[in-house]
């Protein structure tokens, strides 16, 4: 083998390691989920996505926009409750940025030894439950959420 030969397989080899990788189905990871909705969009999507939801009160602070649902099987399989009472849906509430979703939900695990709600973080969507519903249940509309939040 020549030097000239040497060298040109020197300068194959990043190619040929691309490819191998292309080959081996390395991906990049998915990018963190997040979201420019208002909550008020994420809760209307949610019966497209399986899982039912009519939309409630909905609010706007400073770096959170925020909607209360309610929905028919939270209130079947529930303690019961009326139209506008938590304990037949929950709240979706979106957050300028991830960080300060966990920071909330943070501050709610904190605040009680046991949260009345199902308590999941979708990126800077900060879904709450009524415990009324069961936690497999619950997994529903956070699964749901996520698939809102992909397609955004």
């Amino acid at each position: 083998m020549y030097a000239c030969d040497v060298i040109r397989l020197r300068a194959l080899a990043p190619a040929a390691t691309v490819l191998a990788l292309a080959a081996c189905g390395a991906t990049t990871p998915p990018a963190p989920l997040h979201t420019g909705l208002r909550a008020a969009d994420v809760v209307r999507e949610l019966p497209a996505h399986g899982v039912n939801a009519t939309l409630g009160a909905i609010y706007q602070e400073e770096g959170i926009s925020g909607a209360s649902f309610q929905s028919d099987e939270i209130a079947v399989t529930g303690p019961g409750g009326g139209p506008g009472d938590f304990v037949t849906g929950g709240l979706i509430q979106v957050f300028a940025d991830e960080n300060a979703a966990a920071e909330h939900a943070k501050g709610i695990a904190t605040a009680a030894s046991q949260p009345p709600e199902h308590t999941y973080r979708v990126g800077n969507v900060l879904l709450r439950i009524s415990k009324g519903l069961p936690e497999v249940d619950a997994r529903r509309y956070r699964t749901a959420v996520e698939e809102i939040l992909r397609q955004d």
